[in-house]
């Protein structure tokens, strides 16, 4: 029986249609002769499963460029889906830029410590030279935040990163950046995404031919120093007395972090030697989790903080562009409590805010960036302190970076958070970066620790002064083939069933991203319009003052849906502490309620994914 014959039994078997048309012009068409063994292995195991999951679609961009599970396939990330990434990127960067532009200002390509991703980023790299576009090309890896600086530097067309930030050790990815130094928005996505889908050739040129004929050149340390002594400038204080425990993760953070911390003069960082070195599968990372979104990713290098008796503990994903933080809940304690993403961002923006004003900086100039489901404490200590806000963005840093051109109408950028750990403070680059983010976090810590308190305890003092704010994520995966169409139909379901109220509250207004309208959800109106960008997200608004929500939104990357509801509400400074743990009680247990109630709500309209909890 010829391979095509067995096809079509599998495909009697279970194979779906659109796989087996992928698996089919894999095997026949030239383009992709080294794939063709893997999946005559598979197709003589007859793994139905494999095949389709790795053939049904072609692996999207989502918020994060294009990641996923490495293997053959069009939905998995392997030489041939890099390659048309890059292929369609340099035809859109040829078309947009002409190929002058392209040719002399060029693309700058980095990679983390991934399995594969020197390789993947080599690969890209020969495809932007066989095109005729300068490559910038650093020797080794390289944080997500030092590419977005590079660009800038280099005064590139773009660039490429070959990074699947924080998931398991079996993924990879791709992400593409433009000229400012932020990753791709709207419409050079959808453009790029075309342009990729048109792939048909690949032009290819030998890596070092490429670089003998000086269409790629290596990058020295030179860019590498400027881009440590830019963020060392950043500093505003000279507060160091404080002892750090570090931690990478096995990533790459060592280029950025430690470079930066070490130059401005912290001295006592103790490293957690067995997650130092550079290990694709995270091996001493719990569960081979490297993300500083989830604690337990912290617990080896908080053990370790416990020991030394240290103040904080600080730690890095991957590609470094986040962070992670641990703080003692008081000076004289070894009980260690992990910050999460909205906690961080309201520490450091306090901290920039507190030492601009000592210096009499004129913060009525300044404008804060917040994505729509990061913390609206921020917003209210904007507020405070004259500052003006950016605060309805679509979850995605990218859309940060844009509006730090598009949108400051005159004012100068100050800061720059999403809740999933992500800050930017400063002009030197597009993305955020975990690197100024420590810098500062440690810098407070120092501080604080000066005046007697603790980083923890410090939020209870801010959220005293502005407002006892509460957010809680919590997440839904729907796996396998039909887990995007579980989540689009609960989206669908949604929009077409607005909730008029939920825990006793009556929900005011919808904002819909994807429509970009604002909703009545008790008349069907549309009350408003949205000037954003596209997303697909839904933003239910159960007050008239707005500090009462939950925003529901799938995941551009990964097969989940997350649900995140925030709570907000106003204590007093000149009230008691008493007072406050009144109200800290109320807003605790209103947004768990609501949190709760709502995500059951959605899961009846679907059959139910794995459900996991984050709690903020």
């Amino acid at each position: 029986m010829d391979t095509i014959s067995r096809l079509q039994t599998l495909r009697e078997k279970g194979l779906v249609e659109n796989a087996f048309l992928n698996i089919q012009k894999w095997l026949e068409d030239d383009e992709y002769v080294e794939f063709k063994s893997d999946i005559l292995d598979l197709i003589e195991k007859e793994d139905i499963d494999e095949l389709n999951d790795a053939f049904y679609k072609v692996i999207p961009f989502g918020t994060g460029g294009r990641r996923g599970k490495m293997g053959v396939g069009t939905n998995r990330i392997n030489a041939r889906t890099i390659a048309e990434s890059a292929q369609g990127f340099s035809d859109y960067l040829i078309d947009y830029f002409g190929i002058n532009q392209a040719k002399i200002r060029g693309v700058v390509v980095t990679y983390d410590i991934r399995h594969n991703s020197e390789k993947f980023a080599k690969i890209a790299a020969s495809v932007f030279a066989a095109n005729n576009i300068k490559v910038y090309f650093y020797e080794g890896v390289r944080s997500t935040p030092q590419l977005s600086f590079s660009i800038r530097y280099k005064n590139a067309v773009g660039g490429a990163m070959i990074s699947a930030s924080h998931n398991p050790p079996t993924d990879n990815g791709i992400k593409v950046f433009w000229e400012t130094g932020g990753q791709v928005v709207p419409p050079h996505d959808a453009n790029i995404i075309e342009k990729v889908s048109r792939v048909r050739h690949i032009e290819r040129l030998d890596f070092e031919e490429a670089k003998e004929k000086g269409i790629i050149e290596m990058l020295d340390d030179s860019v590498d120093t400027s881009y440590h002594e830019t963020v060392g400038k950043l500093s505003l204080g000279d507060y160091r007395d404080i002892d750090i425990v570090f931690t990478p993760l096995h990533g790459c953070a060592t280029t950025s972090f430690l470079p930066v911390l070490k130059r401005v003069g912290f001295g006592s960082i103790f490293e957690v030697e067995e997650q130092m070195s550079i290990d694709p599968d995270f091996s001493h990372v719990a569960k081979q989790i490297p993300n500083p979104e989830v604690p337990i990713s912290l617990e080896l290098a908080t053990d370790y903080a416990r020991k030394k008796k240290a103040d904080i503990v600080l730690s890095a994903d991957p590609d470094a562009d986040r962070i992670g933080v641990v703080s003692r809940d008081r000076l004289d304690s070894d009980n260690y409590i992990f910050l999460n993403g909205n906690q961080i961002g309201v520490l450091i923006f306090d901290y920039i805010t507190k030492r601009l004003k000592d210096i009499h900086e004129d913060l009525s100039r300044k404008m804060m960036i917040k994505t729509v489901v990061t913390t609206d404490l921020l917003v209210k200590i904007a507020a405070d302190n004259d500052i003006d806000s950016i605060t309805d963005l679509p979850v995605g840093f990218k859309y940060i970076a844009d509006a730090i051109e598009t949108r400051l109408n005159g004012k100068e950028f100050l800061f720059g958070a999403e809740e999933s750990h992500g800050y930017l403070y400063g002009d030197y680059a597009r993305d955020k970066d975990g690197a100024v983010a420590a810098l500062l976090i440690c810098e407070y810590a120092a501080l604080l620790k000066q005046e007697g308190r603790t980083l923890f305890e410090q939020l209870e003092y801010i959220k005293k002064e502005y407002g006892y704010y509460r957010e809680l994520l919590q997440a839904v995966f729907f796996y396998g083939m039909d887990g995007m169409d579980k989540m689009l139909k609960i989206m669908d379901v949604l929009r077409k069933n607005l909730p008029k109220e939920f825990c006793g509250l009556r929900v005011e207004t919808v904002l819909d991203q994807l429509t970009k309208k604002v909703i009545d959800p008790r008349t069907g109106l549309i009350v408003g319009t949205y000037e954003g960008f596209s997303d697909n997200a839904l933003v239910f608004y159960l007050n008239t003052e707005k500090t009462i929500r939950v925003v529901v939104r799938p995941s551009g990357t990964e097969p989940k849906i997350k649900f995140y509801a925030a709570v907000g509400r106003e204590v007093g400074v000149d009230k008691s502490w008493d007072e406050y743990a009144k109200v800290k009680k109320e807003v605790d247990e209103l947004v768990h309620k609501i949190l709760e109630e709502f995500v059951v709500l959605a899961e009846g309209m679907s059959s139910g994914g794995e459900r996991f909890e984050v709690l903020g």
